[in-house]
């Protein structure tokens, strides 16, 4: 015979503290997700990456309009290592885009594949014909009109995206 007969009262007892901390432990990873959703660790804010892409895409094409409009019609020594610049910062824009086209789908494409194929090609031939000694006007106005056509579809995307 056992000298405490309530046996089954601490049983009872035991039960019912067992998952007790189970629980809190839970509550507090519970809590601390939402604390740290709510303060927006780990997670994206589709506003905060739209007003981070829109401030890239206007440097990127800043600095791109601003290096074709310093490019001489007469070949200058520099002009190679600009035409280098400018296919930097239109590869920046197409980096971005392929970054939007990750995130949203190919819903989120901002510009075709094609504007960067022909700017790359324009570039190609204008250093082409630099190096030749050819002229380079019709290749200087062909990649003016496209970096203003880029230029544009810029600023229309991140009009359209502020508001």
């Amino acid at each position: 015979m056992y000298r405490y007969s309530n046996r089954s009262r601490f049983n009872n007892i035991m039960r019912s503290n067992r998952y007790r901390p189970i629980l809190v432990i839970v509550l507090i990873i519970v809590a601390a997700f939402v604390l740290l959703k709510l303060v927006g660790v780990g997670g994206l804010s589709e506003a905060h990456f739209e007003s981070q892409r829109n401030a890239k895409l206007r440097s990127e094409i800043q600095h791109a309009v601003s290096q074709t409009n310093t490019l001489s019609r007469l070949g200058a020594t520099s002009t190679s290592n600009i035409l280098g610049r400018i296919r930097q910062y239109v590869h920046g824009i197409e980096v971005l885009n392929d970054l939007n086209v990750s995130m949203f789908g190919e819903v989120g494409r901002l510009y075709a594949q094609s504007t960067f194929d022909d700017i790359y090609t324009i570039i190609d031939t204008y250093d082409a014909r630099l190096s030749s000694g050819q002229k380079v006007n019709d290749s200087l106005a062909s990649l003016i009109a496209s970096i203003t056509n880029l230029s544009n579809t810029t600023i229309a995307i991140i009009g359209a995206s502020a508001q």
